[in-house]
């Protein structure tokens, strides 16, 4: 049974990689065609024959300047007018929506109706042209959906002709939809450009700072059709876009805009957007049976880190209090350590995300002893840190342990130097220089002998 599913799931794959390959011959098809007429003069030239004349007759005295400037013109004719012109297209919609609310020219009912007709304009466009222009198709889709997307929260939240269910199945539907097309379409390109759309739409018209709420439930909607549509195509590239405008947008309100009174709903959404993005991190190599990529293991951190600034915008109000700051970090620091866990467990082999986690929650680690305490009690706490990295190095032959340990005490040597020489007293600065010393020199000393020795290689 097994097996049988294995197979289905190979045969699937080789599938959507002929289903990309033919879009491209389309694509290429349709460049060679433009390039036949341009060499045949003008005169009509059927487009289904392609014969060893037309690329003879390129090959002339400027043929090399010929091909450049073909390729370019059919990279903006084919590819780049139309994306930049259905962008502007719905811009322009926007705006004309905001204009006709600023001057009252059209009642609310009938800017909503419009704004529907508009994407359904393109909506039908799409299905008209997407036999013979299927990238152009696939762009107009994009765009209606696009539309829609701001109409239905445009009429939900600044003119209330929704109730709330109404509203987030419309969305839930469009968000379906959409994921569905671009699948069936099979071009990331629409797909992102689809979901930037809906992301940043609705900020044309306004931030609706007071109902944030309902804002970033509609961001959380999309970041889960993006999920799907990610995960069912292999797209990265869409989660790690959504990862950077969720977190910038929601950071960007936090920082700007936030209140105490919006603690809890607040942390609501930084909980289920860390957990979703934690997940797309997991589910691609989950999925492929392979190693974490670089990019994947990246992903991780900056969520983990975006999780870390926006815990300090909400729990601390704009108001830096080192207590807070100490709790916030402390708390940040036992997720980072418990996923490092998790993560060792479950993929004992991904040894380059296992150190960049354990890393990062030292980094953190150090943040909270300095948020904590002060003073020489910071100094010796690094210290301590320092010299259980050295000995966690030396016994599980880590040499990337015994360098981390030997920069942290690098680093608290020019903080002694340069910041707590002033603070400290007579006796402090004694007891701190004399420790770093002993460490230093026992740290070189192994080193010494680990090099007459001739001990293996350590990773």
């Amino acid at each position: 049974m097994d097996e049988q599913k294995k197979k289905i799931d190979e045969i699937k794959e080789k599938m959507d990689l002929l289903s990309s390959r033919v879009n491209d011959l389309q694509r290429e098809l349709g460049a060679l065609r433009v390039d036949l007429r341009e060499l045949s003069g003008g005169q009509r030239v059927r487009e289904d024959v392609m014969t060893p004349a037309v690329t003879d007759t390129r090959a002339g005295g400027n043929s090399g300047e010929s091909s450049t400037s073909g390729r370019l013109e059919n990279f903006i004719g084919l590819q780049l007018i139309h994306l930049v012109g259905i962008v502007v297209l719905v811009m322009g919609i926007s705006i004309g929506v905001k204009y006709a609310i600023d001057k009252q020219l059209i009642s609310e009912s009938l800017r909503i109706l419009l704004a529907y007709l508009a994407g359904l304009v393109l909506f039908i466009l799409s299905v008209r042209l997407k036999s013979k222009y299927h990238l152009f198709s696939a762009i107009l889709f994009a765009g209606s959906m696009a539309s829609v997307y701001f109409t239905t929260y445009a009429a939900f939240v600044y003119y209330q002709f929704l109730p709330p269910l109404a509203a987030f199945l419309l969305m839930m539907a469009f968000t379906v939809f959409t994921s569905i097309k671009a699948i069936h379409y099979n071009l990331k390109e629409i797909a992102i450009i689809g979901m930037i759309g809906a992301y940043g739409i609705p900020l044309l018209v306004s931030a609706n700072a007071e109902r944030f709420d309902l804002f970033f439930s509609y961001i959380l909607l999309i970041n889960l059709g993006v999920f799907f549509l990610a995960y069912k195509r292999s797209w990265k590239l869409m989660v790690q876009l959504a990862l950077v405008i969720t977190w910038t947008l929601f950071i960007g309100w936090a920082l700007f805009n936030y209140s105490s009174s919006d603690r809890f709903i607040a942390s609501l959404f930084i909980i289920s957007y860390f957990l979703l993005f934690l997940a797309t991190s997991f589910a691609f190599p989950i999925r492929r049976k392979q190693h974490f990529t670089g990019g994947e293991v990246w992903q991780i951190l900056l969520n983990n880190t975006a999780l870390y600034v926006a815990c300090l915008l909400v729990f601390q109000n704009g108001v830096v209090e080192e207590a807070s700051l100490a709790g916030v970090t402390g708390f940040i620091f036992l997720v980072v350590s418990v996923l490092s866990a998790l993560t060792r467990v479950l993929f004992p082999s991904e040894r380059d995300l296992h150190v960049k986690l354990i890393l990062q929650s030292l980094l953190l680690l150090l943040l909270f002893i300095a948020f904590e305490w002060d003073g020489v009690i910071v100094t010796l706490l690094w210290i301590a840190v320092a010299v259980i990295l050295f000995a966690w190095g030396v016994i599980g032959k880590l040499s990337w342990a015994r360098l981390a340990s030997v920069f942290l005490v690098a680093i608290t040597l020019v903080k002694l130097l340069f910041i707590d020489s002033s603070n400290f007293s007579t006796v402090q600065k004694i007891i701190s220089y004399i420790v770093i010393g002993i460490i230093l020199l026992t740290g070189s000393f192994y080193y010494q002998k680990l090099g007459l020795s001739g001990n293996k290689r350590e990773s």
